[in-house]
Formats: C-alpha cells, sequence, structure tokens
C-alpha cells in the first residue's frame, strides 16, 4: 500500500517496445534516486512497479499487463511522470491510501484556477463511475484526493494549486489522459 502523496516527478528519457512489454527510463530527482535500488517497488503515475535496472541517474522499470490499463502506452519521451515511493512498514496510510492497481484511464475535461485551487474536471469510464460518489477517495495519476463533485461521469477534484510543483498536474489540459484508481472502504487502513 501506498500513502497516494507524490514524492516527486521523473522525466521519461528512454522507451523501448516488444509485442507484449515496454522498457521505461526514467530520469529521477537526486533527492528519490538515493532511496531506490533494483528491486524496489514504487508508484509511477499510480501504479506499481519494481525497479528493474538503475544506470546514472535513469531508473528502467518492465511494464507489461499495466500496457492495457494505464496510460503508459501513449506516453513519450520528455513526459513528467509522478513517482512514490513505498512507506516504511508500519506506517500510517491514511483514508486515500493507494495500491497501485490502476483500474483504467480516463479523459481531462477542463482544468480550471480558482485562488489556491487547481479545479480538474475528469470524464470517467462509465464502468468505474458505478461505485464512486462526492467525498470518496480517488487516485490520479498516483495523487490521492477525494472528489469535490459528480456529475454524470464528469468528477471534478480540487488540489491545492501547490502540489503543481511536486506532481505532474501542471500538466494536465483538456485532453489528457490519467491513471484512474478508484478506492473503496477496503483500502482504508
Amino acid at each position: 500500500m501506498f500513502k497516494g502523496i507524490v514524492h516527486g516527478t521523473g522525466i521519461i528519457k528512454k522507451i523501448s517496445k516488444n509485442d507484449d512489454t515496454q522498457r521505461h527510463g526514467i530520469t529521477f530527482q537526486k533527492n528519490i534516486l538515493d532511496l531506490v535500488a533494483k528491486d524496489t517497488v514504487m508508484l509511477v503515475n499510480g501504479c506499481s512497479l519494481t525497479v528493474v535496472r538503475i544506470t546514472g541517474d535513469i531508473v528502467y522499470f518492465d511494464i507489461d499487463q499495466a500496457l492495457n490499463t494505464t496510460t503508459f502506452d501513449s506516453l513519450e519521451i520528455g513526459d513528467k511522470v509522478n513517482l512514490e515511493l513505498r512507506p516504511e512498514f508500519g506506517s500510517l496510510l491514511g483514508k486515500g491510501a493507494l495500491t497501485g492497481n490502476i483500474k483504467g484511464v480516463a479523459t481531462v475535461d477542463n482544468v480550471t484556477e480558482e485562488e489556491d485551487l487547481l479545479k480538474v474536471y475528469i470524464e470517467i469510464p462509465k464502468n468505474l463511475t458505478k461505485n464512486i460518489s462526492a467525498e470518496d477517495h480517488i487516485g490520479i495519476n498516483g495523487v490521492s484526493n477525494s472528489i469535490e463533485e459528480v456529475s454524470n461521469d464528469i468528477i471534478c477534484i480540487n488540489y491545492p494549486k501547490n502540489l503543481s510543483i511536486t506532481t505532474n498536474l501542471s500538466t494536465l489540459e483538456a485532453g489528457s489522459k490519467v491513471n484512474v484508481e478508484t478506492l473503496n472502504v477496503s483500502n482504508e487502513w
């Protein structure tokens, strides 16, 4: 389990594609790079992945099954991804804890700024909307927050603007694809 609190971002530096798998090489910030090693399990844009190799400041992940349910297949070199390290054993996770099991991909409908808030409106696929309501927590690219409003298949999430500094929220715009992890009572710790 993860907290859904992003530690920082990485930039996709290399992508190798095979028929059913991809290897993504991501440049890590030094403060995060110093905390990872081969076989470290962490969240990348909300998806639980295992470090397979580290070369300099580039950390590599193999992606296979997640290609069908995430945005990894559409990411390009230069894209920014959110990174979260697994908390220490015994840490309190809180209500918005994430498993790293992405349930699907959604599309950003609109992004607006209001005072200290970034309001992100996301069109959630029908198969994911049946069990969500306002005030439920949801993981978007690994950032866990509560849903402010639900209208048909559009949800609104209010993020503090300062999250734009440590996450890829600032890159979101209408049409952006995002990874979604829906949370339920069994995720609460």
